[in-house]
C-alpha cells in the first residue's frame, strides 16, 4: 500500500454518518503549550454518490488505494487539550473516539488514540499531519475518522531530520489547518 508523506494510516479495518458531542476531560492540565486535535468523521463508501468538498484532501489519499465514490463529512470537532488530558468524539454508532496527548518527542507528538472496542494504539505525529483511520460499519459503507493534532514545538526539542529511521514525515504541501 502507498501513502502520502503527510498521512499516517493507523488502521484502516475494512474502509468504507448526524453529528455527536466531543468532550475533553481527565487529569489536571500538565504545563505546556495546548494541543488542538481537529477532528473529522466522514461517512464513506464504494456506492454511486458525491464528495464532500470538505473532504476533498482526505478524499485524494484514499482514492489512491480505495474504489471510493461517496464521502460525507458527518462532523467537524476542534479539541484543546493539555498533555495527559482525554478528549472524546462519540460517533454516530454510539462508540467513542479517544484520544489523549501523552508528551512531545523529536518525532513529533506522542499521542494515545481509542476507538471503543475495535483499537488502541499509541502514535507519534508531527504537527498538521494526519491520523486517519477505518472504523465501524455504518448505512452502506464505514466511518472513517481523520484526527490532525495541531501545536507549538516545545523550546529546546527539535524535530528529527526527515531522512532520519523513525524520524518525523515531511510537511505536508498543504496549508496549514
Amino acid at each position: 500500500m502507498r501513502f502520502s508523506s503527510s498521512l499516517a494510516v493507523v488502521a484502516m479495518a475494512g474502509l468504507l454518518s448526524g453529528a455527536s458531542p466531543a468532550r475533553a476531560q481527565g487529569a489536571p492540565p500538565a504545563a505546556g503549550p495546548p494541543v488542538r486535535v481537529e477532528t473529522m468523521i466522514v461517512y464513506v463508501s464504494s456506492q454511486p454518490g458525491a464528495i464532500d468538498p470538505r473532504a476533498n484532501a482526505l478524499a485524494r489519499t484514499l482514492r489512491q488505494e480505495f474504489n471510493l465514490q461517496t464521502m460525507r463529512v458527518i462532523q467537524m470537532q476542534q479539541l484543546s487539550l493539555a498533555l495527559r488530558q482525554l478528549g472524546q468524539v462519540e460517533l454516530p454508532t454510539g462508540h467513542w473516539v479517544t484520544v489523549r496527548p501523552e508528551e512531545f518527542t523529536s518525532k513529533g507528538l506522542r499521542m494515545g488514540v481509542e476507538v471503543q472496542g475495535m483499537l488502541r494504539t499509541n502514535v507519534n505525529v508531527p504537527s498538521g499531519n494526519d491520523v486517519v483511520i477505518g472504523a465501524y460499519s455504518y448505512e452502506n459503507g464505514r466511518l472513517v475518522v481523520r484526527l490532525a493534532p495541531v501545536y507549538e514545538t516545545p523550546p529546546g526539542l527539535l524535530p528529527a531530520p526527515a531522512d532520519a529511521p523513525g524520524g518525523p514525515m515531511p510537511a505536508a504541501s498543504e496549508s496549514p489547518r
